[in-house]
């Protein structure tokens, strides 16, 4: 019988160290015990953990993004879905086709926080953002955002710099000085106006606007004001009743006026041709994204263009870079929401994910970013350096991130929706402004109220 007893016990015994040797990793942590540095929250990872990415953006990019991620989390595989398709909104109409046959991405990229939101697609990552040391370094006005009632359901992965490039050769073509990167608006409007005079015969405009709209009211009052954010947005209310918003779609209606913003009549476009007027030096400022740097050499290799990148011109408060926000955000049907976490930092803000970044750029011989980290990582940024002068004025836009404003177009809810009902037939706000059939004056009133009234109300359905 003892014998019996002894065998069962030493069988038992090889049993349960073979079940720990098989499933178990022995230690998943590299040595770092803190969340999101290359551990799984000081336990024993179990093996096999299958998560799905996807996102619009560089699939080269992706590849060699999630092998450094499985390299590094060895417990998990990554698969990256291709079938996802389309870019910014086609993308997240896609997304909720995935989500409706329950086949959503772990981790993806997301065009509209809200739309995800109000479908129910996205996971509250508060828990693990608050355990995360690394996000104490993301810049204070970026981390403030995607936060709803205290709860974070997204994650901003990069900014993009919102500045003016410029003609350079277009400005010395008419003896224009080039203004310093520490311009204001109204010098800025200034040479606009005075390059408009100068080749008004050349066909020769002064400013191309921003998606076709001349914003200065979203962005000169955070110029004027340090406590003043985009659109006159101060992290719980709209306040487009200021003088400030009034005095800039004022300054905005005038420009217009004087047809000093590119708006090139069908006869103008017959005597260009099909050369787009701005690659063929027919317009002297563009507001435009550093997304679009691309364009810098191809001006000058195709068209003998030299054009630069400054800064976003400051106000009386100074210079505040506008910057544009993209988002990562974790399913809400994932069954691994903290290695989720682990990836969707990898792929956005995270420093590791920003070493194999720069890594894959240095093996291209990739010239410049186009998007720029949320997080002040000396050594990421001590390293982007070889990224940074391939154009002019990107640096002096980098040098104030600490300052930067970021917009909310894809993650405060009610904005877009109200965008919606200002162009609706029934307000047809546009029509009347550009008649002269009402002004600022009065529709900053109705556009406050109306605007205040949708935020508030869909952070009260989310959260019922």
């Amino acid at each position: 019988m003892k014998k019996l007893w002894l065998f069962l016990v030493v069988f038992m015994g090889i049993v349960t160290l073979s079940a720990c040797g098989n499933g178990e990793e022995p230690n998943g942590d590299n040595g770092n015990n803190q969340p999101g540095n290359g551990d799984t929250g000081g336990r024993t990872p179990t093996r096999n953990i299958v998560l799905t990415y996807a996102d619009w953006g560089d699939q080269e990019l992706n590849e060699m993004l999630i092998a450094s991620f499985m390299e590094a989390y060895p417990h998990i595989t990554v698969e990256l879905r291709r079938d996802i398709t389309g870019t910014g909104g086609a993308f997240t109409a896609n997304l909720l086709n995935a989500q409706a046959a329950g086949v959503l991405p772990d981790v993806f990229a997301i065009d509209n926080v809200p739309t995800g939101l109000s479908n129910g697609m996205l996971l509250d990552v508060t828990e693990f953002w608050n355990a995360d040391p690394d996000t104490a370094l993301v810049y204070p006005n970026i981390a403030e955002t995607a936060v709803y009632n205290g709860q974070r359901f997204a994650i901003p992965s990069f900014q993009f710099i919102k500045g003016i490039y410029i003609n350079l050769t277009l400005l010395d073509y008419y003896n224009i000085p080039i203004p310093e990167k520490d311009w204001t608006y109204d010098e800025w409007v200034a040479l606009a106006i005075q390059v408009r005079q100068a080749g008004q015969n050349d066909i020769v405009y002064g400013i191309d606007p921003w998606f076709g709209d001349l914003d200065f009211e979203a962005i000169w009052p955070t110029m004027d004001f340090e406590d003043v954010g985009y659109q006159t947005w101060d992290g719980e209310r709209f306040n487009f009743t200021s003088q400030a918003w009034i005095d800039a779609y004022n300054a905005k209606l005038e420009l217009y006026a004087q047809n000093v913003v590119a708006a090139f009549t069908e006869e103008e476009m017959d005597i260009l041709g099909d050369i787009w007027p701005w690659f063929a030096g027919h317009i002297a400022f563009r507001i435009d994204g550093s997304w679009n740097l691309w364009m810098v050499d191809g001006m000058f290799e195709e068209y003998g263009q030299e054009v630069g990148f400054w800064p976003y011109p400051g106000g009386a408060a100074g210079q505040f870079p506008p910057t544009i926000l993209d988002f990562t955000v974790v399913s809400s049907q994932t069954e691994h929401p903290e290695e989720a976490y682990l990836l969707a930092k990898w792929m956005s803000f995270g420093k590791q994910g920003w070493e194999t970044r720069l890594d894959m750029m240095e093996a291209r011989g990739d010239m410049y970013l186009d998007r720029f980290p949320i997080a002040d990582y000396p050594e990421i940024w001590e390293r982007a350096e070889l990224f940074i002068d391939y154009v002019e004025g990107v640096r002096e836009s980098v040098e104030l991130f600490e300052f930067s404003k970021p917009d909310v177009d894809k993650w405060l809810p009610g904005y877009k929706e109200f965008w919606e009902w200002v162009g609706s037939d029934d307000n047809d706000y546009f029509t009347r402004i550009s008649q002269g059939l009402i002004t600022p004056e009065v529709f900053a009133r109705e556009w406050e109220e109306k605007l205040n009234e949708l935020v508030e109300t869909s952070l009260d359905s989310y959260f019922d």
